[in-house]
């Protein structure tokens, strides 16, 4: 009988080839190519544009797809009308992975850089990017610090702990995503030799995965500042856990860097997909011995992020799973009393 795990591995092995854009193609010399996939954003996404739009910085285009939402995104899209906005809209569904490759196929800038439907970027973050890019031509992505606020606009508490230099960002992000966020900017010319852009294998983590295969090959580098605001939407792709299978993604792109660290190749590239089915059944045995693990994991995350109250739901669920497991007790006594006493705890 083939398990749910095996179901859902399988699902993965249909993957596209990577139409990568030709490193001899000539672009656009200092134009930024700024890529937006579009689901169910309707809330935020005119506000999103109108902060790209008032850069200080104004040599760019917009390439803009709706991935087939349900609300009315398309629509508020096309009613702006900018001769730098390029639409791509999709008829169907196809996931933010796809609609990027999409997108870059049509890219003319030097420099691309992947802008999520909800965020919003400050009025002199282009400018800077570009800036520190041409100054250190060595440098092939730079990223920034991001300012996180609450799906109403509200600032959260600002983590500065991102390294700036390329070693100390190695080093982070071999345990942890610090650098792959939506603050990146990269030249364009190197995608076609990390192997393309997103792939389509991760249903999140993707950024993750492409920022670590832009630092094993290019020196890359963080702006010490605050250039962008991160929105902390619940049910946005990062956000959206419903099983262990996104945390799991996680260790897999881990794994990924690995294997490139020792051989030049992962398993995704060799698609091994025995191999990856392995992998991703090994992963998942913690979790089938605690069917609650992925809910305290999820509880953790939001807590970082600040978000408390989804963070006291998935503890509660938590509980509701396996309420004579003291950790999950003492999970969601956390949660609480943090989110009571937030500056206290």
């Amino acid at each position: 009988m083939v398990t749910m795990l095996n179901q859902i591995t399988l699902s993965y092995i249909h993957i596209e080839k990577f139409k990568l854009v030709d490193s001899k193609k000539p672009l656009q010399s200092n134009r930024i190519s700024i890529l937006i996939p579009v689901y169910n954003a309707e809330l935020y996404i005119k506000e999103t544009i109108r902060s790209i739009v008032n850069q200080t910085y104004q040599n760019f285009e917009i390439l803009i797809a709706d991935d087939a939402s349900l609300d009315n995104s398309r629509s508020i899209i096309d009613s702006i009308k900018d001769p730098r906005i390029r639409t791509f809209h999709n008829h169907k569904n196809i996931g933010k992975p796809r609609t990027c490759n999409k997108l870059f196929e049509q890219v003319t800038g030097e420099f691309v850089t992947i802008h999520d439907a909800d965020d919003i970027s400050l009025p002199l973050r282009f400018e800077k990017l570009v800036s520190f890019l041409k100054e250190h031509p060595q440098i092939a992505m730079c990223g920034h610090i991001i300012q996180r606020i609450s799906e109403k606009g509200k600032l959260l508490p600002l983590f500065r702990d991102k390294a700036t230099s390329h070693e100390k960002i190695i080093e982070k992000m071999k345990t942890t995503n610090t650098s792959g966020d939506p603050s990146i900017m990269f030249k364009t010319q190197i995608v076609s030799k990390i192997g393309g852009l997103l792939r389509p294998y991760f249903k999140n983590n993707m950024d993750y995965d492409l920022a670590l295969r832009i630092l094993e090959k290019y020196e890359v580098a963080n702006l010490p500042e605050v250039l962008s605001y991160y929105r902390n939407v619940p049910t946005s792709i990062s956000k959206n856990i419903k099983s262990h299978k996104k945390l799991i993604t996680q260790k897999m792109t881990q794994y990924f860097a690995k294997e490139r660290a020792k051989r030049g190749i992962d398993s995704l590239m060799e698609e091994n997909w025995d191999k990856i089915k392995t992998l991703e059944e090994e992963f998942a045995i913690p979790y089938k011995i605690d069917k609650s693990l992925y809910l305290r994991e999820c509880a953790a995350q939001f807590m970082y992020f600040q978000m408390y109250g989804t963070a006291i739901r998935y503890s509660w669920r938590a509980v509701r799973s396996e309420p004579f497991r003291l950790i999950n007790l003492r999970t969601l006594q956390y949660c609480l009393r943090k989110s009571i006493l937030p500056n206290v705890i």
